[in-house]
Parts: C-alpha cells; structure tokens; sequence
C-alpha cells in the first residue's frame, strides 16, 4: 500500500489526481488516501507526504499497536546503516485523541527497540540539514484508536528536484510565528522557501507581485533582499518606507523589470490561468531565477488547469520545480521554481 497524507477537503483532488496518473486511490481516512500501488504515483500535487509500503495493523491497545508495529520495522531499522527518523503525523490524525494514540505508539517502539535493538536503536536521529537518501523514515500515523499506518522507507530523488518524502511530519514544515508582517499571508511563503531549500539573501531583487498589504515583501525584506512591490493598492505602513521597497502603483499582469530578477513572488488574486500565464511568461523568457507563485481556485473545480505546468518545466528545465498545496494554503496550491542549484540543503 502506498499512503498520502492531505489537506482535510482535499482528499477527492488528490483521488482525481492519483486516477490521472493510473493509480485506483481509496479514501482511508479524512486527509489520507491510499493505493495498492507500491511504488510510483510521481509527485501529487495534493499530497505533503507519502507513506511508501504502508502496512495497515491493527490492534486493541497502545502496547499491542507497538508491538505490531516493531514487527513492521524491525527488519528494516536493524539492516539500515545510516540514520532514521521516527514520525508520528499527530498533525493528521482523524479523529480527536489519535493524536496522543500514535505518540504513545511511537513511545513504546522506541522502547521496543533500545530493548531488543539496542545497537541499531542508537541511530534514531532528529531530522537535520542532511536528511536525504541515507536516511531512514519510520511513519506512524493511526486512521482508528485500534489501526495504525507504518511505513519504514528512505526518500528518493524527484526528476524535477527534491525528494519524495518530506523531512517533516506529515509535511508540515515548520513556519515561526510572525507578527510584523501586515497579514497572515507570510506563512505559505515561509513554507515554500522550506521546501525549496532556498529563500532570498541579502542584496538579492525581489519582485512582489499583488503584494499589498505587504506580508511576502516583509518576508522577503527581513532576509535582506531589495523589493519591488507592485499593486493596484499601496502597501500598509510602515514598508513603503523601508529603503529596500521601491513601491509600483500598477498591474501585476503587465509589469515587467528592467532586467532579470533573482525571485518572482506572486500571491495575486485571479483565475488560475493567469497565475499560470505569469508564471510561464517570467519563467520563459529569464525574466527571474527563482519563483513561488500561489494558483487560487474558486470551489473544487479547475483543477485540470494544472496539468499544464509539467510542460512549461519541460521547456525551462530548472533544478527545482514542484507544485504543492501546502500546509498554509487554502483552496489553492503553490508553484515553486528554481533554476539553480541550491547553495544549502537545509530542505530538500
């Protein structure tokens, strides 16, 4: 079994999807959907996190849940010769109280295993800046107080860059709170630059589009990056007068820099294809190096739209591009380009 972990809402999307690509994808429980298929599904565009050879066990009590799940994993953590991690996605628990369920499970399997496997218990590790292909993840994740998800896999490589596991539970990335910013907006940033691995530096151009109130340029500005907000509407104070902003009282779909940028942002409120539209005209024609671009949907229809981005990373080949409804999305998903390598692998 193959196990996604979404967004609440989103679960008949990520079936859609999953169809799509010639997966038969189940509802398993609220924001999990599962297929028989045990290796594949690419990179749905709705799932954070996947769960790869998930075996469903079940059992009456916490202590009996650990012990099905040692059984799970023993082989696989004991053959391992490099870290792992141990995840319970509390986060994505169906129900009230599962949350405590999977960390009581996750508990006593660490119990279990500095136990019975003693040596190769001492390799459990919190995840850091190395997590990538040496690394072992261990996912807890209960659908009932008497069944439990447990995959044991390592991430691997995506064609378009990043690895098909995220290094957070349940694919949250962490996202400090922040209570300059003009509004609530600054959180899919912050989260896309996680999953990135990258994120403006000092010195370096931004281009805000739709950026009023200003959420993503004060975002980008405390990284020490020079902004160029453009709106219809001016941005709330104090930015306008911050030394890096050059405010544009204008139209997102028509300006155009006088010369390349380093980052393209862009939260504009329009029809996804125009989202999509910009995001092929900046990508295209170099107008920027690295974009995140969020693409809103009214309701649950228009998805399909979507299908058209793998083309257009055909044609610029960069090396990174993912589209992911994030955690701090709503009814929308973020597209997240960079053309060059990384300098860090604080994410992949």
């Amino acid at each position: 079994m193959r196990a996604y972990v979404c967004s609440a809402g989103s679960e008949p999307a990520l079936i859609g999807e999953l169809a799509r690509g010639g997966q038969q994808a189940t509802l398993c429980a609220p924001g999990v959907v599962a297929t028989e298929a045990e290796a594949g599904g690419g990179d749905p565009v709705f799932a954070r996190q996947v769960l790869p050879g998930a075996r469903l066990v079940e059992a009456a009590s916490v202590r009996a849940l650990a012990e099905a799940a040692y059984a799970a994993v023993e082989a696989s953590i004991d053959a391992w010769t490099g870290p792992f991690a141990i995840h319970d996605l509390a986060h994505a628990e169906p129900e009230p109280g599962l949350a405590s369920r999977a960390g009581g499970v996750a508990r006593e399997l660490r119990a279990l295993l500095a136990a019975r496997r003693k040596r190769a218990s001492r390799r459990e590790r919190a995840v850091d800046e190395t997590f990538g292909e040496r690394w072992l993840v261990v996912q807890l994740l209960a659908v009932s107080r008497g069944r439990l998800l447990i995959s044991a896999a390592p991430p691997r490589r995506l064609p378009r860059g990043g690895l098909d596991l995220a290094p957070w539970p349940g694919g949250d990335a962490p996202v400090a709170i922040d209570r300059a910013p003009p509004s609530r907006a600054y959180q899919k940033l912050e989260e896309a630059f996680a999953w990135m691995g990258a994120a403006p530096r000092p010195g370096e151009t931004c281009v805000d589009l739709g950026a009023a109130p200003g959420g993503w340029t004060a975002t980008a500005l405390k990284r020490g990056a020079r902004v160029v907000a453009v709106d219809r509407a001016p941005l709330a104070a104090p930015l306008p007068r911050h030394p890096n902003v050059a405010s544009v009282i204008g139209n997102a779909f028509t300006y155009q820099p006088p010369a390349p940028v380093d980052w393209l942002l862009g939260d504009v409120v329009c029809e996804p294809p125009r989202s999509l539209a910009l995001c092929d005209a900046w990508l295209s024609h170099g107008l920027c190096r690295n974009l995140v671009v969020t693409v809103k949907f009214k309701g649950r229809a228009g998805y399909g739209v979507l299908a058209e981005l793998p083309a257009l990373f055909e044609r610029v080949r960069p090396a990174f591009a993912r589209v992911k409804q994030l955690a701090h999305n709503k009814n929308e998903v973020t597209v997240m380009v960079r053309k060059a390598a990384a300098e860090t692998a604080a994410a992949k």
